[in-house]
């Protein structure tokens, strides 16, 4: 665990499984298109009483578990002009900072990779404390711009085919983590 200027400790949370809590949304030609990643896994430790403690959130989610519903379209995703999932296999967001807005809402600075590209993006979220059990649920989004990370390779850069903006969207129970057996895990 981590530990605070405070001496409070910070509180460590895994995701609890979930294959639609990780949504990204774009346009083809113009028409919203929806996708999800299946695979992913977080750790999140931070204090919501102490914000201003160390924070440890990292993000990883398998760039190959893209889901459209659209399998034709999936496997392009995989390839070499978008994700290139067998030569990057992972997009991993890492924090740097985060911020209390008040009301159970926080900005978190950090990195984005995403084909061996890293950027610094803020990401707003809620975290909301169950009142029955020790889960928790963090939700939040955040827009990027796929060519940051040269996602559309080819005649995939052109913007009119694929748009630029991706809003990326989280809804993730949480669960407290075994301090045993802390960090990410291999899927």
């Amino acid at each position: 665990m981590l530990a605070g200027n405070t001496g409070a400790a910070s509180t460590c949370r895994k995701p609890v499984p979930d294959p639609a809590a990780m949504v990204f949304i774009s346009t083809q030609a113009g028409a919203p298109l929806e996708g999800t990643f299946h695979d992913f896994d977080a750790e999140i430790c931070f204090d919501p009483e102490y914000p201003d403690t160390p924070v440890h959130i990292e993000v990883r989610v398998a760039t190959s578990s893209v889901d459209t519903m659209l399998p034709e379209l999936d496997d392009a995703l995989r390839g070499p002009d978008f994700f290139d999932s067998a030569k990057w296999p992972y997009a991993t967001y890492s924090s740097d900072r985060i911020q209390a807005l008040g009301n159970n809402q926080y900005l978190i600075s950090g990195r984005l990779t995403l084909r061996d590209v890293t950027r610094t993006i803020e990401v707003p979220f809620v975290l909301k404390p169950s009142t029955v059990s020790d889960l928790s649920r963090l939700e939040g989004n955040t827009t990027i711009k796929r060519l940051d990370y040269d996602v559309g390779q080819g005649e995939w850069h052109d913007t009119r085919w694929v748009g630029n903006d991706v809003v990326l969207r989280f809804s993730v129970k949480l669960k407290p983590a075994d301090n045993k057996n802390q960090g990410l895990h291999n899927y």
